[in-house]
């Protein structure tokens, strides 16, 4: 019954799209905004889907994790990322793909391969290098302004964004590609929220929507310019001996399960995918990172005891002359590590998840 409401209300609105479209008068689109709402109101009762709470432990866990009668309970709703939209929910990245296989391999390639404590060593030169920029970054803003106001939160990002674009790309990205690639991930950011009216009835969506969906092609055709001559320069040099391997070259030499065909061998990644997938590492990163930073230094400011005993910890760990903390000593600052959770488990970076949960019967 919802199926057949849905495909009635799609060519209904097809229908009026196509008209508006045609002709394109004040009247029709009045017309079209009337029946629209109208529409809205009829069906919102039965496309609205059934919220759930589940408050007893052993029933979350027989559910979420040894699953229900006829597959798994729990999934995540239809993405709104822009590869998942531009490609009529083909092209996956660990955002917008649904849990399965290609959610598996993907995730554990970026757990195993990049962010495992083992492998975050091989880049402290460019954790290093981030920091330095950082901090001659704010120290050029105190002795350029007068009153000695520092914007941080603009050059978090930017050290950042800096720093996991060499993680992604490898080193020798130009500098004024990457605040390219930054202001242009800042955009596409900036226009998420735009993206809520293809969640239901995409196909229609794109006729009633024209300029946002012009915007988003844009926006992604730009990143697209960017990303796909760092990932094919990647693709075909000669890698060295020893060489520390990109984010990127993960990707690429990864065979992923076709969820559409089950009985073909792993596939490589298409180009569409290898951008979404760039695209959110660095996003994704970028701004959960500088969210993170900007509130604990804003901690920091309003609880000046917690920073001065910040302070003492660094003291006694390190010489008074150093310049920096060295990333060996860093497991040793308790107290430091104790702000950085709290600051954590106060203002999470996912504060949370979305899940959809098909209704299910136990037999």
């Amino acid at each position: 019954m919802q199926d057949l409401l849905v495909l009635t209300l799609s060519l209904m609105l097809l229908l009026v799209a196509m008209v508006v479209r045609r002709h394109g008068h004040a009247s029709s689109k009045a017309v079209y905004t009337r029946l629209a709402t109208s529409l809205k109101s009829t069906f919102a009762g039965w496309l609205r889907q059934p919220a759930i709470v589940i408050r007893d432990r052993a029933t979350a866990h027989r559910l979420l994790v040894r699953g229900c009668v006829g597959g798994s309970f729990s999934n995540r709703p239809a993405s709104m990322a822009p590869s998942s939209v531009l490609s009529h929910r083909r092209y996956h990245n660990l955002t917008s793909a649904p849990y399965g296989p290609f959610w598996r391999v993907a995730r554990r390639n970026l757990t195993s391969e990049v962010l495992h404590p083992v492998r975050l060593h091989r880049y402290a030169a460019a954790r290093r290098d981030a920091l330095c920029g950082l901090v001659a970054d704010l120290r050029e803003q105190c002795t350029s302004k007068p009153d000695g106001l520092v914007l941080s939160a603009e050059s978090i990002r930017t050290a950042m964004f800096g720093l996991l674009t060499t993680m992604c790309f490898g080193e020798g990205v130009d500098a004024g590609l990457t605040r390219a690639m930054a202001d242009a991930q800042h955009d596409l950011v900036q226009f998420f929220p735009e993206l809520r009216v293809f969640a239901k009835l995409p196909a229609v969506a794109r006729l009633i929507h024209r300029q946002r969906w012009s915007k988003l092609v844009a926006l992604r055709r730009k990143q697209e310019e960017m990303y796909l001559p760092l990932i094919h320069a990647r693709r075909s040099r000669q890698r060295k001996s020893g060489e520390t391997p990109a984010y990127v070259d993960t990707l690429i030499d990864l065979r992923v399960p076709d969820d559409h065909n089950k009985r073909r061998r792993p596939r490589r990644l298409t180009d569409g995918e290898l951008v979404g997938m760039c695209s959110e590492f660095l996003g994704a990163g970028t701004e959960t990172v500088a969210a993170a930073l900007q509130w604990i230094m804003a901690n920091l400011v309003k609880r000046p005891h917690m920073q001065e005993a910040v302070r003492r910890e660094i003291n006694a760990a390190v010489d008074a002359d150093a310049e920096e903390v060295g990333e060996e000593v860093l497991g040793k600052l308790e107290y430091l590590n104790a702000v950085l959770m709290e600051v954590l488990r106060l203002y999470p970076t996912a504060t949370l998840v979305f899940r959809q949960a098909p209704m299910c019967s136990s037999r």
